[in-house]
């Protein structure tokens, strides 16, 4: 998995020597199977690797 190093990414150090963050801190509970982004309020399936990939896009440069 690649990640940006170095700076403040949505309030969250991603210099090297940071721990990775925690990709459930942009999310709250909508349902037993969604999650609410607080970035873009995009809803996301509880299951599976979907909040890691769309904690992903928010981190690649292209993403908002």
């Amino acid at each position: 998995m690649h990640h940006r190093r170095g700076g403040y990414v949505g309030g969250v150090s991603t210099s090297s020597d940071a721990p990775d963050p925690d990709v459930m801190e942009i999310f709250e509970t909508v349902s037993e199977e969604s999650l609410g982004c607080r970035v873009c309020g995009s809803l996301v399936a509880r299951s599976g690797d979907f909040a890691r990939v769309h904690w992903d896009w928010h981190e690649a440069t292209n993403g908002a």
